[in-house]
């Protein structure tokens, strides 16, 4: 009876051995995805700052062009004023 007892034993042992490496390998497979999931945020919030770039970019680009494009009427009505409506022609 004691050597059943005994063989009883180690398998509860081996089992809770197997139970303890299945967890184990859980635990890193949780921590591999984690890592994987963090590298993920690292990169878009890497392309949305590149992005923003570009949008500044455009967005000064865009003030610009409506400043030239300001001026440029500005004088359109200058001239009009100065050389009278029928002289002045927009192309």
């Amino acid at each position: 009876q004691q050597h059943a007892q005994l063989l009883l034993q180690q398998q509860q042992d081996r089992l809770q051995e197997e139970i303890m490496r299945e967890r184990e390998e859980e635990i890193r497979n949780i921590n591999k995805g984690m890592h994987q999931v963090n590298e993920i945020y690292r990169d878009l919030a890497h392309i949305v700052g590149e992005q923003q770039d570009h949008v500044d970019q455009i967005e000064d680009k865009m003030e610009d062009a409506k400043n030239t494009a300001q001026s440029g009427l500005d004088q359109v009505h200058a001239a009009n004023e100065k050389y009278g409506n029928t002289q002045c022609v927009l192309m």
